[in-house]
């Protein structure tokens, strides 16, 4: 037994002088008094007594212990003994609030979850001893902690009500882990669980219980108790809007649109679409319970524009029937082939560049913005950025030795960007000029005569020169050719290849696939300015976004642009152990506890002072029973 807002010595301190006072208060009481009288005729005349000396006395004895008693309990009931006290610092408790995603859907009664979900927060804390220390985590895609461990009601009250919902599904596995690492540093000073946990503490997580897909395991949590709300109504959710664009087909993005049916029942799907705000046509989706149904189109537009996917139809929670994202437009690098036609060049550009091309007679027909491809006459040496492709009687931009026949190519670089992909041994000319190479010349390809690709890079010009005819009849048609002219363009302007593809999701963990992407050439931003951290995990860059927003991942040949504005439900509910309490403590127990004891001790005292009142009140006059008639008359008696 102890006392919880009063140590013994502060009880003593309160109750000796004030037991004192009222002790001295009785004695003054009780003394001889003088009173004054309108007349002494009816009083007997009798002969003064001899003064003698007496000690004074307590008439009313009972009164005084009543009263003393009375306010010893009013003493204690301040005091507020509690059973086990002297140990309270060692009882931890974990509140763990669930504030996800799923928080902001209505409930059976069409309030929003979190309202309920604070509720019960509040009457635990109202249920569990004020010697407990009580430490709140809010728990979302990344839990946190709100007010570490306390016993300051009034602050954990404050924090519980200015909860909100946020973007993010439930990771419960996060916060218990974040729960048992708090027991650790709280239980132990070394860092070490005891291995009997029993009393010493308890994790509450309130909430649904609608978590996402990592498994929920408790650990070496002491003990667990799940007070559940009901659980969210939705009938209908957009879980993701994604279009990518096809490199091979500017103007062409495949998109794929994701519905979740949350519901018990099958749902047949309508969804709207639209560019821009004008319909472009709507789909009829057939959902089973609790599952996912997907679609895929084509999108055709040669400008930016707001695609909006739209399910049709009433639903309790309408926040997520909806997904929009912005196509940009596609930047195509202009090429200016000199000579040549469309015919000749089809198959070379089909490598799937987002080119602009443009066929000229002479080179005073060219821009100094586009790329320079010379397939015949004129001086690749006014070019910033040329391809030469050894048409007869052209003056080459590189110093040549001789000419050679029918001989294939033995030998690629291992290094340079041109030759990336291409080993064709069998890539056999009928004709090619075998070059000189010079000082910072690098040779891409070569015959046993000598190379026949170089690649040149001055800092200020940028030449690839093919000793071959890329475009001639015997080598456009083999697979190396595309693929050499496709790596040359790429070499020569890298954004001629990035791949665009834009993504309406919900924020959370965040996972790109980039195949091939190398670490230094990745960043990753949001629309709030600056750069945000993240992991290369094979081939994939993974990030935490815990809000709405927009974010850019940008690698060497790829752009995502990431519109996190969904808010996601998870569909797995957590099934907890049988070991799992259930529900609120007891309001009147707590572990074996009894009862607060302060309300009684209370309403004890103000009955014993009651009694009291009614049986020795001084405020009754005396009767007249209590006087003697007499017939001598005195002028006054004392």
């Amino acid at each position: 037994m102890g006392l919880l807002n009063l140590a013994l010595g502060q009880l003593l301190g309160l109750f000796l002088p004030i037991a004192g006072l009222l002790v001295a208060l009785y004695f003054y009481d009780r003394s001889r008094r003088s009173v004054l009288v309108s007349t002494l005729r009816f009083w007997p005349q009798r002969a003064a007594p001899a003064i003698r000396q007496r000690h004074k006395r307590i008439q009313h004895p009972l009164s005084l212990i009543l009263q003393l008693a009375a306010l010893l309990l009013l003493l204690l009931a301040i005091a507020d003994p509690r059973p086990d006290t002297a140990d309270s610092a060692t009882r931890q408790r974990v509140l763990v609030l669930d504030t996800s995603a799923t928080m902001a859907l209505p409930d059976e009664a069409g309030s929003p979850l979190i309202e309920t979900a604070k509720e019960l927060a509040l009457r635990y804390l109202q249920r569990v001893p004020h010697s407990d220390r009580v430490m709140l985590i809010e728990a979302d895609g990344a839990p946190h902690v709100r007010v570490p461990f306390t016993s300051d009601r009034q602050r954990l009250r404050e924090a519980v009500e200015a909860a909100e919902p946020g973007w993010t599904a439930l990771d419960l596995q996060a916060a218990f882990e974040l729960a048992e690492g708090t027991f650790r540093i709280a239980l132990d000073a070394e860092g070490e669980l005891t291995e009997d946990l029993a009393g010493l503490g308890e994790t509450v997580y309130v909430g649904p219980g609608r978590v996402s897909g990592r498994a929920v395991r408790s650990g070496r949590l002491p003990s667990i108790r799940f007070v559940k709300t009901d659980g969210p109504r939705d009938e209908l959710g957009v879980i993701a809007l994604r279009a990518a664009a096809r490199p091979a087909e500017p103007g062409k993005w495949e998109v794929d649109f994701t519905v979740r049916n949350y519901g018990e029942k099958e749902e047949a799907a309508r969804i709207d679409f639209l560019f821009d705000d004008r319909p472009l046509g709507h789909r009829v989706l057939t959902i089973g319970p609790r599952a996912d149904g997907k679609l895929r189109f084509t999108l055709r537009t040669d400008r930016p524009g707001r695609l909006t996917a739209r399910t049709v139809g009433k639903d309790p929670y309408m926040p997520n029937n909806e997904a929009e994202l912005l196509i940009p437009s596609i930047r195509r690098t202009p090429l200016e082939v000199v000579g040549g036609s469309h015919q000749t060049f089809e198959a070379l550009l089909a490598s799937g560049a987002h080119v602009r091309p443009t066929f000229v007679d002479s080179g005073e027909d060219l821009t100094e913005e586009a790329i320079h491809v010379w397939a015949r006459g004129g001086d690749p040496g006014q070019s910033r950025r040329a391809i030469f492709l050894s048409p007869p009687g052209t003056p080459s931009p590189f110093e040549e030795s001789h000419i050679i026949r029918d001989r294939s190519i033995v030998e690629w670089s291992a290094s340079h960007p041109l030759a990336h992909g291409v080993r064709d041994p069998d890539l056999h000319l009928s004709q090619a000029r075998v070059f000189r190479s010079s000082e910072g010349d690098e040779i891409v390809a070569g015959a046993p005569e000598g190379p026949v690709i170089l690649a040149r890079d001055t800092g200020e010009q940028r030449v690839v020169a093919f000793g071959f005819d890329l475009a001639g009849d015997s080598v456009r048609n083999r697979l190396a050719a595309p693929l050499l002219f496709a790596n040359a363009i790429a070499w020569l302007d890298s954004g001629a290849f990035r791949s665009e593809t834009v993504e309406s999701r919900a924020p959370g963990s965040i996972s790109i696939e980039a195949p091939g992407a190398v670490q230094e050439q990745v960043t990753v931003r949001s629309d709030r300015g600056g750069t945000v951290p993240w992991i290369m995990q094979g081939e994939k860059v993974r990030f935490f976004a815990g809000r709405r927003g927009t974010y850019r991942v940008s690698t060497a040949d790829r752009d995502f642009t990431l519109f996190l504005n969904q808010s996601e439900v998870p569909a797995m509910s957590w099934e907890p152990a049988d070991d799992v309490a259930h529900g609120l403590p007891s309001a009147i127990t707590d572990g074996g506890r009894p009862w607060i004891a302060w309300p009684w001790l209370a309403a004890l005292a103000a009955m014993i002072l009651i009694f009291d009142w009614a049986r020795f009140g001084r405020g009754r006059r005396l009767g007249a029973g209590s006087f003697e008639p007499t017939d001598a008359s005195a002028e006054g008696i004392r």
